[in-house]
């Protein structure tokens, strides 16, 4: 029987966490959930990494200027 390890660290100087499967494939999320789940989704994730985990941010609205 061989052991599966999934580890999980936060990178330095952030509030990130990196996810690394037993596969090899590694993520970045800023929620421990979405960490979770992509790990335990093993073999459903793609190989290689890190990607992001995180929703696209929204973008601001855009500012209107007028000259008065």
């Amino acid at each position: 029987m061989t052991a599966t390890m999934l580890r999980v660290t936060w990178l330095p100087g952030d509030d990130r966490l990196r996810g690394r499967c037993h596969c090899g494939a590694q993520a970045e999320a800023d929620e421990p959930v979405a960490m979770w789940e992509w790990l335990l989704a093993h073999p459903d994730h793609p190989a290689g990494g890190p990607v992001s985990l995180d929703p696209p941010a929204a973008r601001p609205p855009a500012h209107l200027v007028r000259s008065t």
